[in-house]
C-alpha cells in the first residue's frame, strides 16, 4: 500500500527538500506546483485588511506506507515546516494505485473496455 504525502512550503525550502528526497530516499517522481496567495496575520493599518502576500511550492508524492512516517518528519525538517509560518504538511492514504500500467498488444479487430 501507499500513501501521499502533500506538502506546502517555501518555495526555496520545498525545492531543497525535494532535492533532498531524491538523495537520501532515491525518490525522483513527485507533483509539484507554485502558489501566491494573501495571509490575513498583517494588523498593520498601511496593509488595510488585506494581509501579507506569501509564494508557496505545493509538492506532493506517493511513498511505501512502511517508510511514510519516515519520509514525513524528514519532509517537516527539510522543508522549515518546524518553524512559524512554516508551511503545512499532511499524508493521505491511498487504497488502490496504478502507477506503472501494463500495456498489452491489442488486436486490431478489438477493443479494450474500462
Amino acid at each position: 500500500m501507499f500513501k501521499l504525502i502533500t506538502c506546502i512550503a517555501a518555495e526555496d525550502k520545498a525545492h531543497e527538500a525535494i532535492e533532498e528526497l531524491d538523495k537520501r530516499f532515491n525518490i525522483q517522481t513527485f507533483v509539484s506546483h507554485f502558489a501566491r496567495g494573501l495571509g490575513r496575520s498583517s494588523t498593520a493599518p498601511s496593509a488595510k485588511g488585506l494581509g501579507q502576500q506569501t509564494e508557496k511550492t505545493t509538492f506532493s508524492v506517493l511513498v511505501p506506507t512502511q517508510q511514510a512516517d519516515e519520509i514525513f518528519a524528514f519532509i517537516y525538517h527539510a522543508a522549515g515546516l518546524h518553524r512559524p509560518h512554516g508551511g503545512i504538511i499532511y499524508i493521505t492514504a491511498v487504497k488502490q494505485t496504478l502507477i506503472s500500467p501494463r500495456l498489452e498488444k491489442v488486436p486490431e479487430n478489438k477493443t479494450i473496455e474500462t
